[in-house]
């Protein structure tokens, strides 16, 4: 019966295990279209894995939201900022393809130099880019730009942004595999 126990505990924290590495990596979909319902926006917060809203109303900041940059031909590109976060983003890299950038992405940026210069702020993002963000809890994430689109919506045109990312919630600048 102690046995039987012992094994059923370890499955179940061999379990536990393995679905906490998998929520710290993933891909979503941030949008800046404007939520005229709640008078927000929609970030992604690493911490908890999901969505939440800015400005915030009871729930944590976004550790990530996706801005609008108007050009003077009416076209809309993305541009990255953390909410309340002088740390922010460092560019790790741009690539031509999603191949290279996927590959530096999953294979070869595995550590990143944490006195690299980080800004509350992105310029405009590119697809096949790769950030690496500091967060306000002072945790890294490391973004892959897989792929990005304009909508038009009630407030006019706005931009949405799949990325690939991997967050390190132990406060390190490293990404094992």
């Amino acid at each position: 019966m102690r046995t039987g126990t012992i094994v059923l505990l370890s499955v179940l924290l061999l379990s536990a295990c393995e679905k906490n590495n998998e929520d710290f990596r993933g891909q979503v979909v941030i949008s800046s279209a404007f939520n005229f319902d709640d008078a927000s926006v929609y970030g992604f917060n690493f911490e908890m894995g999901e969505r939440t809203r800015y400005p915030s109303v009871g729930e944590p900041l976004p550790d990530l939201i996706v801005d609008n940059y108007r050009l003077l031909d009416g076209s809309v590109k993305p541009g990255f900022t953390s909410p309340a976060n002088t740390n922010g983003f460092a560019l790790a890299g741009e690539f031509n393809d999603l191949k290279s950038s996927l590959d530096y992405f999953e294979n070869k940026l595995d550590t990143f130099d944490i006195n690299a210069d980080f800004s509350p702020s992105s310029d405009t993002v590119r697809e096949f880019q790769v950030w690496v963000l500091k967060t306000t809890l002072n945790k890294y994430a490391k973004l892959h730009v897989r792929e990005i689109w304009t909508e038009d919506g009630v407030s006019g045109k706005y931009a949405e942004v799949m990325i690939d990312y991997y967050y390190q919630p132990d406060g390190s600048a490293t990404f094992p595999e």
